[in-house]
């Protein structure tokens, strides 16, 4: 999903948007939590269709720069980690917008 290229990810978090119903890749993109901004992940997470499946994995550091708001927009994707994600935590997540439950996976 992210890439065919080996060590293609980014610092911070790296989220995949897949199409619930057809399985089409929408977007992929990652977001540097040590040393970027968190505002455009926030934004990025709020523009999320429902129906949409999110797969999210970090590398390096996803939790330095995260927020409250941040961890509440992603809480309701289904994670029950998120509020714990800490400094150079390794974290691999798949939700939905709109999912009712908690996450099928998370760990």
């Amino acid at each position: 999903l992210m890439s065919g290229v080996k060590n293609n990810v980014g610092r911070g978090i790296n989220v995949a948007l897949v199409n619930g119903k057809t399985g089409e890749t929408l977007d992929t993109k990652f977001f540097d939590m040590w040393g970027g901004d968190v505002a455009p992940f926030i934004e990025f997470l709020k523009s999320i269709q429902d129906g949409t499946i999110v797969l999210m994995a970090t590398y390096d550091d996803g939790a330095t720069k995260l927020n409250e708001e941040a961890r509440k927009l992603i809480a309701e994707l289904g994670s029950t980690s998120i509020t714990n994600l800490g400094f150079r935590d390794n974290w691999v997540f798949c939700g939905g917008k709109g999912i009712k439950t908690k996450s099928p996976f998370e760990q």
